[in-house]
């Protein structure tokens, strides 16, 4: 008579690997990767400048240039409401990317910088059968600069 544990433990060990390989691996996540390469690099005062494109009005679609001071971003050119959304932290840029993706938007599409891992385009879609729905951002020439008190 043939003993049923060799099976058994065959089963478990697939069932095991399976679970782990549909398992989030962070080493794997381009999110992730590119927060870590932030991270290494420990800039907390830099500048950037930025442009979104969007359904809003002609003066949202300007290039806005941001400095980060800490973890305060502000804008610095033009002075415009409309822009408000692009003052931002990098680490904010990626918790807008997080929260898109964790909310199960259509699109969520990221170029990161491949040195520094900041993200360089950013292009949202909530849901492809709605039309005026998508976000598209850039970020560009990012710099480290001095504390400023």
């Amino acid at each position: 008579m043939l003993s049923s544990r060799p099976l058994i433990m065959l089963l478990l060990a697939t069932l095991l690997s399976a679970c782990q390989a549909g398992s989030p691996d962070a080493a794997n996540d381009p999110l992730s990767q590119a927060r870590q390469r932030w991270a290494d690099q420990g800039l907390e005062h830099y500048h950037y400048q930025a442009r979104q494109q969007c359904y809003c009005g002609p003066r949202a679609l300007l290039p806005a240039n941001v400095k980060v001071s800490g973890q305060q971003a502000r804008l610095e050119t033009p002075d415009n409401d409309e822009l408000a959304p692009l003052a931002r932290t990098v680490e904010d840029w990626f918790a807008l990317i997080e929260e898109k993706q964790r909310k199960g938007w259509h699109q969520v599409d990221v170029d990161y910088h491949p040195q520094q891992g900041y993200p360089r385009h950013i292009r949202l879609d909530f849901d492809p059968r709605m039309a005026d729905d998508e976000q598209q951002y850039w970020i560009k020439d990012l710099t480290p600069t001095a504390a400023t008190p």
